[in-house]
């Protein structure tokens, strides 16, 4: 299975843990590809750093491990997000690499599921594919 996680997840990841990254560290136990783009480290950066007032090192450190266990991708598809033009590069690199699965809580990118092959689910419904996998005890 090949994945793309969204902003928020890492966000979800770098703040709040546990749920997130059990799903994250779930994810690379079952040897699933994830990928990243750079277009969503530096969303992330700003998302951490300028909206949420946390330190740049946050940031960094999580960029860093983001890079270490994804395969960076550049968007390799025109698709558009009708709703919010900014979500259309995540749209992009998740259609780009392949993946089956784009992972997120953004509303605008939930509401296009599905979107060609690609299904857009939130961290909720993942945690719930991860169990029916049994992947999650």
């Amino acid at each position: 299975m090949k994945v793309l996680f969204d902003t928020n997840v890492y966000v979800a990841e770098a703040l709040l843990g546990q749920a997130a990254e059990v799903m994250i560290r779930v994810t690379f136990e079952a040897r699933w590809r994830v990928y990243a783009s750079r277009y969503l480290l530096e969303k992330l950066t700003r998302v951490l750093a300028e909206d949420l007032g946390f330190c740049r090192r946050l940031a960094i450190l999580s960029q860093r491990r983001i890079v270490r266990r994804s395969a960076i991708v550049e968007g390799g598809s025109s698709a558009e997000v009708p709703r919010d033009p900014k979500d259309s590069p995540i749209l992009q690199a998740a259609l780009g690499c392949g993946a089956d699965y784009l992972v997120t809580n953004d509303r605008h990118l939930l509401s296009l599921d599905p979107f060609e092959s690609l299904h857009i689910m939130s961290m909720s419904e993942y945690h719930q594919l991860l169990q029916q996998e049994g992947l999650l005890r």
